[in-house]
């Protein structure tokens, strides 16, 4: 319809705006954390501005929601105080159906956010964070540590030796398969194990197989390489060097469930996964609060609209950070800490539109 493309219209510069803002506010902040890593160090300002681009995918998603709800309270407010509403209401229009476009530029900006964030995002924060140690001259994938063991989601017992950071290799690998009454099935000792892909190749092996009393099977078989898919319970390391902002979704899901099979706290993976649904829809969720409070408070002013989108942004970000903070902490359960923000302020746009004329 004409009021549609109308709003539409005015909407796109004020939420550009918005985005360009809060953009510029994020990327302060990844100047800053980059400054601090790479103080009194001289680098090329190429290798500097590929850092920074890469961080950009991440950046724009967080910084939809405030877009969103900036340029839908600063047109709600608009067409309040020019009288556009009220000449929309006298031909007919409900109140609501004039926000309906503004919610729909939410729903949509929601679904652009969460696409960023689960096919664009991980990849270009991968890129990002590759670039950070190409400035800082840092070796990725292992920790260095000793003596590991795990249990990985096929029941294998894996063994570790030593996990060399400088070369990327895992030395003195054992893999012990067990039956459903825990006997020992078999063994796979190797001198080493580099990472390929998403695949361990063990090298200089030996595997032995077992009968259900322990005693060998056949003579020993020995190769000089053999691919092995040693699970998240090894690659769990290679993920560790990776925040959630570099995962998607799956990956998330898996590495989570990695770490209950090892007996390790997933909670924190799983409150991050949460998060990483809840975030986008925050697009909507400002757009259904917007509209309705810039509207019944437009006679205050043409700047009402941005006074509320400060104030809506400050509220959520708090209720956020409590969510997220006693859901890292085990007092809530990761959906009540991811979701609660958008619960609370989701429920309240709902009530205002409700309440309109």
């Amino acid at each position: 319809m004409l009021i549609d493309r109308y709003l539409l219209r005015q909407t796109i510069l004020p939420l550009l705006i918005g985005l360009a803002v809060f953009m510029v506010i994020l990327m302060s902040e990844v100047a800053l954390r980059l400054g601090e890593a790479l103080l009194g160090a001289r680098v090329p300002a190429v290798m500097l501005g590929r850092y920074l681009w890469y961080n950009l995918p991440h950046v724009i998603s967080w910084s939809l929601p405030v877009g969103v709800l900036t340029g839908v309270a600063m047109v709600s407010t608009a067409i309040s105080r020019n009288g556009e509403a009220i000449a929309a209401r006298a031909g007919g229009m409900s109140q609501r159906r004039i926000w309906l476009s503004l919610f729909g530029i939410g729903l949509l900006a929601s679904a652009a956010a969460f696409a960023l964030e689960e096919y664009v995002v991980p990849e270009s924060n991968q890129r990002s964070h590759e670039a950070l140690r190409n400035l800082t001259h840092r070796q990725p994938v292992l920790q260095a540590r000793d003596q590991q063991a795990f249990r990985d989601q096929q029941g294998r017992i894996i063994y570790v030796e030593h996990m060399d950071a400088k070369t990327n290799r895992l030395q003195g690998v054992m893999i012990l398969e067990e039956d459903g009454e825990a006997r020992l099935t078999s063994l796979t000792a190797a001198r080493l194990a580099e990472l390929h892909g998403e695949h361990w190749v063990l090298r200089d092996a030996v595997h032995v197989s077992f009968d259900r009393y322990g005693q060998p099977v056949g003579a020993p078989q020995h190769f000089q390489t053999r691919a092995t898919t040693l699970w998240e319970a090894l690659q769990d390391y290679y993920l560790d060097q990776r925040s959630e902002f570099e995962m998607t979704t799956r990956e998330m899901r898996q590495a989570a469930r990695a770490m209950e099979v090892g007996g390790l706290d997933a909670q924190r993976m799983r409150v991050r996964l949460q998060f990483k649904y809840s975030m986008p829809v925050a697009c909507l969720v400002f757009a259904l609060v917007a509209a309705p409070l810039a509207a019944r408070y437009a006679h205050l002013g043409s700047f009402v609209g941005i006074v509320i989108s400060i104030l809506v942004v400050f509220l959520y970000n708090g209720v956020r950070s409590w969510g997220l903070a006693f859901g890292l902490v085990g007092e809530l359960h990761p959906i009540a800490a991811a979701w609660a923000q958008n619960v609370i302020f989701g429920l309240l746009g709902l009530w205002l539109v409700w309440r309109a004329d």
